[in-house]
């Protein structure tokens, strides 16, 4: 998560009394919910009063809050965030080697810029958001080496889900995480099954989360102890119109990871995004940038060890490997670490949602998400290295339209940039298939507009479960 040299008296405690517990293969922490301290409440009426008055700072704060709250020290092991002893999705939908839900995607960098055209958002026009996309094959060294992480389909191998990471089918290594409430919900009600929300959708009726729900969805960064790791960062890259492929793969940005500090802020030439191709097939060629050295203080991270590794299961150590091969063609190994680049953190705290995404970024003071920082927040670690927006319900701009709110690490690699969370999440139900009729998705003709207002009352709904503004519950339910 962070290292222990920033707190100095901790890590002699954790060296002299030796506290922190050896877990088994597959098996998880005690559960650790987020402190009251950071804001977090169930049935949140302030939250509610600061929406209902259109305070955008104050849900900003409590925003913040969240994300500091939620990347505190786990008590049984401080060296990780509290979340990881929280149950997956891997948990709750029983997933048994299920290859990635949504496969990796987009251009190749030599075509940053290709297909540019004006993003319709109020117009009634469906964009087509499934651009071409690079594709990820699995390294052959993960094959041989996690033989039993892997499934073989018709288009080549990917790599199962694991216990603490699913498989994202690129770099980042993504874990989504159910409060206790939310995975206690998901269980007691059956919602991971398809015959439930089937029974849901006959009978006109929808699924209620409560409020006690939340969900998060974060992305590690695999960093190598010795030597510099490339990370592409957002730097507004591409202008709001553009409908093309907005991954991390096409920002010509870049900085240089240096877990040792020694060389910050120094320029040097990196080479990553190793064994990549083309959406045709074509090998794409390892790209060369320039970059700025940074060092990894100024994130969240964790530093793997043994008993970290021998506590992951194969598909874990699946995930980790093929993203550091991808990343800068060397297998991951014990002693390297794991830096937070993004993260979302979604909840029932009120009726209508609250929904924050956080990046890292090289100037997180500079930009408008930078605002409302709480001043007397208390929380380990470099929360404020990170950028932040949100999306609550709060009425449309002059012209019709929701703010953007798109966090480039996640929504780079499936949505386009002008796109909001709440337009996207309140589509979520069942059935999601483009065979069924009618069936819900992101890109959707009977609910055009990716930056509209949409309601669960709308007409566009109609005939569908909706899934209480939780995507995971369509796509993951067996």
């Amino acid at each position: 998560m962070r290292s222990l040299a920033l707190n100095p008296c901790l890590a002699i405690a954790l060296t002299t009394a030796l506290t922190v517990p050896v877990l088994a293969e597959g098996t998880r922490p005690p559960y650790q919910p987020i402190s009251p301290e950071y804001g977090y409440r169930p049935d949140n009426e302030a939250l509610q009063k600061a929406v209902d008055a259109q305070d955008r700072a104050a849900v900003r704060e409590h925003g913040w809050r969240l994300w500091a709250g939620i990347m505190q020290p786990l008590e049984s092991d401080p060296t990780w965030p509290l979340w990881l002893s929280w149950r997956t999705t891997f948990d709750a939908f029983e997933a048994k080697n299920p290859p990635p839900v949504t496969p990796h995607r987009g251009l190749p960098p030599a075509h940053a810029t290709a297909g540019a055209t004006p993003l319709p958002v109020s117009t009634g026009n469906v964009p087509n958001v499934n651009t071409p996309s690079p594709k990820y094959p699995v390294p052959t060294y993960v094959i041989d080496t996690f033989p039993n992480a892997v499934t073989k389909g018709d288009d080549g191998y990917s790599i199962n889900d694991g216990l603490f990471f699913q498989s994202n089918g690129d770099i980042m290594i993504a874990t989504e995480s159910l409060s206790q409430g939310g995975y206690d919900a998901i269980r007691a009600d059956e919602l991971y099954l398809k015959d439930k929300l089937a029974a849901l959708q006959a009978a006109g009726e929808n699924v209620d989360l409560p409020l006690s729900y939340v969900s998060t969805k974060h992305m590690y960064w695999p960093v190598r102890a010795d030597g510099l790791t490339p990370l592409p960062v957002w730097q507004n890259n591409l202008p709001d119109w553009f409908s093309g492929y907005a991954g991390y793969e096409v920002w010509n940005t870049l900085v240089a990871i240096d877990p040792n500090g020694s060389q910050d802020k120094s320029d040097v030439l990196v080479d990553y995004l190793y064994g990549l191709q083309t959406p045709e097939g074509a090998n794409i060629p390892p790209q060369k940038r320039h970059a700025r050295v940074v060092d990894l203080q100024n994130f969240y991270h964790h530093k793997v060890t043994q008993d970290d590794w021998d506590m992951f299961t194969e598909a874990d150590k699946a995930i980790i490997t093929a993203a550091s091969l991808w990343l800068y063609d060397e297998p991951f190994k014990v002693g390297d670490y794991l830096a937070t680049v993004a993260m979302h953190v979604v909840t029932k705290e009120i009726p209508s949602w609250s929904f924050q995404s956080v990046w890292w970024s090289p100037t997180p003071n500079h930009e408008k998400y930078a605002k409302d920082r709480p001043k007397d927040l208390k929380a380990e670690g470099p929360w404020d290295q990170y950028l932040l927006t949100d999306s609550y319900d709060f009425p449309v701009d002059g012209e019709g339209n929701l703010d953007i709110a798109v966090n480039p690490y996640i929504e780079g690699v499936i949505h386009p940039i002008a796109t909001n969370c709440r337009n996207c999440h309140v589509r979520a139900g069942y059935p999601s298939s483009p065979s069924a009729t009618p069936h819900t998705s992101y890109q959707n003709a009977a609910c055009p507009g990716l930056l509209t207002l949409l309601t669960p009352d709308n007409a566009c709904f109609e005939g569908i479960a909706l899934s209480d503004f939780a995507w995971i519950i369509p796509d993951r339910a067996k």
